[in-house]
């Protein structure tokens, strides 16, 4: 090995030492929002197999339910064939660390604060029904709390579920035009002008009242029982996370996280409509 290479090689290792911290601190900080957010919960409840025809379904009009059973399967087989959970969640968390890089690593309080709460969300998310509206009916007729309605505005789970109503609107179109027999309209578009559609509409967002009355209520009732659940979490974890949540990285993280998520979300409902229009039978 000459001298120039050995150098080189020994300022790669010292390099690579002195940002390995900065690393781990920023995939640390990613970690914990993913958790605290509930990104992968998130993800694996609306594209999990069998999840994308069943949330299209109950967008569906009563009579477009009934004539729906056989778009809805195929709408099923294209999902699972589209939606890659853990690629997508670690492509998200990738981005989130990207725009954290250089923020201070969460503290312990922070990490356990964040702990309780994922906890609070996956107990919540496992009662019954009539649980359910017991704990929130108790916890929302606490006080307001101005700390904790500031660090609900800094969250982010109001606007994930938007990319969630919205990928189902869409693919509930889809499903609905299928089963009417309007399948023309879309098998007959190349590839390139099928993608650029789907994008379109992505673009221009959910403009018809009903749908985006709905939207509306679904992003309103999100933060309803998210604000439950930071009801029910300690004093001293609300504060710690709020202080987290205020500091240099956090903006930049939250913009990363919506951005990526409705990327991935956008990406692979794309990849999905594709797949299902190209197997559908042509008239």
């Amino acid at each position: 090995m000459t001298v120039s290479s050995l150098v080189a090689k020994r300022f790669t290792l010292v390099l690579s030492l002195l940002l390995a911290p900065a690393m781990a601190w920023a995939q640390d900080r990613a970690q914990a929002l993913m958790q605290f957010e509930g990104v992968q919960a998130r993800y694996q409840a609306a594209y999990a197999p069998g999840a994308v025809s069943r949330d299209a379904r109950q967008l569906l009009d009563p009579p477009d339910q009934a004539i729906a059973d056989k778009a809805l399967a195929a709408l099923g087989t294209a999902a699972s064939r589209s939606f890659d959970i853990k690629a997508s969640v670690a492509a998200i968390q990738q981005e989130v660390a990207a725009a954290g890089k250089g923020g201070a690593a969460p503290t312990p309080l922070v990490l356990e604060a964040v702990a309780r709460f994922a906890k609070l969300r996956a107990d919540y998310a496992a009662m019954d029904d009539a649980a359910k509206v017991e704990f929130f009916n108790r916890e929302r007729a606490k006080p307001a709390d101005p700390v904790r309605t500031e660090l609900l505005e800094r969250m982010a789970v109001a606007d994930t579920r938007e990319v969630d109503f919205s990928s189902q609107l869409l693919l509930s179109s889809v499903v609905k035009q299928l089963a009417r027999g309007n399948a023309g309209q879309f098998t007959s578009l190349p590839d390139r002008t099928l993608d650029m559609a789907v994008d379109t509409l992505w673009s221009r967002g959910i403009t018809s009242p009903r749908p985006r009355n709905l939207l509306t209520v679904a992003r309103e009732f999100e933060k309803q029982v998210t604000q439950a659940l930071l009801a029910a979490l300690p004093d001293a974890d609300v504060a710690a996370l709020l202080a987290w949540r205020n500091d240099p990285q956090a903006a930049a993280e939250r913009e990363a996280l919506v951005g990526s998520y409705r990327a991935e979300v956008k990406g692979s409902g794309a990849v999905a409509i594709r797949t299902l229009v190209r197997g559908w039978p042509r008239s």
